[in-house]
């Protein structure tokens, strides 16, 4: 496929819709233009930026979070057990 687009004054291109259609590219999409040659360019569509909400919905789980304070409180009873004299004896 081969098409020819124009530069506007103000630095803009239309990508043409054939081009478009090929490379699936909406509104708003991201183009990376990536030097080749001498006035060689190849241009790149980036992958589509996700908002927050989309990226943290894939992290979502049905299973029941830790109960960090339960963690943190097991966490300081077995570090002050490890910790006291008796336990070096009971260990030798």
């Amino acid at each position: 496929m081969t098409t020819v687009a124009r530069l506007q004054a103000r630095g803009q291109v239309t990508v043409p819709q054939e081009i478009r259609d090929a490379c699936e590219l909406s509104p708003g999409d991201d183009l990376l233009f990536v030097k080749t040659g001498p006035r060689t360019f190849e241009c790149r569509a980036l992958p589509r930026r996700r908002s927050l909400a989309e990226v943290l919905a894939q992290y979502q789980s049905d299973e029941e979070s830790p109960n960090l304070a339960r963690l943190r409180e097991d966490f300081g009873e077995d570090l002050a057990r490890r910790s006291r004299p008796e336990a070096d004896e009971e260990r030798q």
